[in-house]
């Protein structure tokens, strides 16, 4: 490989950078956390984060785009768990992996997921107006992990082949978010992962081909 062609390494300013960026949302995450998204003023998220107002506005324009890239960055970290959980099994063995894993993962994210309904967030049209562009491209993404793993189970005879698999996308990722509501109107009580089995099961019940 070439000198030209090597990935370059970040510039040292732009390492700072991030790193300040990332303290900042470190910080504004813990207020949105604490307070609820609408008490916390740019000038809270600068005291948590031990800088001048002035200083927050040379990083970020608004609370909305410091939550944007919070939600941008658990979203990628919820990929690449994901990415990691899926390399082994069949593809229903890996579906139900994908379930208990995203399930996982709102539970460590509950806080959070709670100021991002806080926000108005009711259903999947809601993700870009109040994550982002990279929030809704990342659910794309999630939405094709479905849809590769059930074409799968559907080539391997696991799955029927009579209903399309846009519906049994539609059916299971409704099935997630619906348990997720749920679970907030409960006030997080318990942990949101006990329900995988049985979300799953309801699924398969359905969706699974008869012998």
């Amino acid at each position: 490989m070439t000198t030209a062609s090597k990935k370059r390494a970040p510039h040292p300013r732009q390492s700072a950078k991030e790193a300040y960026r990332q303290s900042i949302r470190a910080a504004a995450e813990h207020e949105f956390v604490r307070a609820g998204f609408a008490a916390v003023k740019m000038a809270d998220v600068a005291r948590a984060a031990g800088v001048a107002v002035g200083t927050l506005y040379n990083y970020f324009e608004s609370k909305e785009e410091i939550f944007e890239e919070i939600i941008a960055e658990r979203c990628e970290e919820m990929r690449t768990s994901l990415i990691a959980a899926l390399r082994d099994g069949t593809p229903l063995e890996k579906l139900a992996v994908l379930v208990r894993t995203t399930l996982q993962n709102m539970d460590r994210q509950s806080a959070l997921f709670a100021v991002f309904i806080e926000r108005g967030a009711v259903a999947e049209y809601d993700i870009e107006r109040i994550g982002g562009k990279i929030a809704q491209q990342e659910y794309q993404r999630f939405l094709q992990m479905i849809t590769d793993l059930l074409k799968s189970a559907v080539r391997t005879g696991e799955l029927r082949g009579d209903i399309p698999v846009p519906t049994m996308v539609a059916a299971l990722s409704g099935a997630l978010n619906g348990a997720a509501y749920a679970w907030l109107s409960r006030r997080r009580r318990g942990r949101l992962v006990t329900v995988a089995d049985d979300l799953l099961e309801l699924f398969l019940a359905g969706a699974r081909k008869p012998k």
